[in-house]
């Protein structure tokens, strides 16, 4: 199980048994992304895919603010999802953004393109 609050410069992450959710909400901004994102890359790679056949683990991510090292770690995060999906993880992702937030709404297409995912593309006000 892992769960991080949000700080100034990092996003709260949240994983929710009960719903079966992931959720990153906030600014990601860490000194070290790699230290910061260590432990949720960790945890996934420790999951039993298993567990997620009946109700899939949905992923969240609700991101105001990045920097190029989050997008990096997020890629990371997201191959690994995608490795246990070979191994029966049954996943879906959101990717919420601001109505005016063209940045994060086209880190999210890029994000889905690249790694060849699909994003449920969510436009908040």
């Amino acid at each position: 199980l892992y769960n991080a609050q949000a700080g100034r410069s990092t996003p709260g992450i949240k994983f929710n048994p009960d719903e079966n959710t992931l959720s990153f909400i906030g600014s990601s901004l860490p000194e070290n992304v790699h230290i910061f994102y260590k432990p949720v890359i960790d945890w996934i790679n420790e999951l039993n895919p298993s567990s997620f056949t009946e109700k899939p683990l949905n992923i969240i991510f609700r991101l105001s603010y990045y920097n190029s090292g989050t997008i990096r770690c997020l890629a990371e995060i997201l191959n690994a999802i995608k490795d246990l999906n070979g191994k029966g993880l049954n996943y879906s992702i959101e990717w919420h953004y601001d109505t005016d937030d063209d940045i994060i709404r086209e880190a999210g297409e890029e994000l889905s393109d690249v790694l060849n995912m699909k994003f449920l593309m969510i436009p908040e006000k």
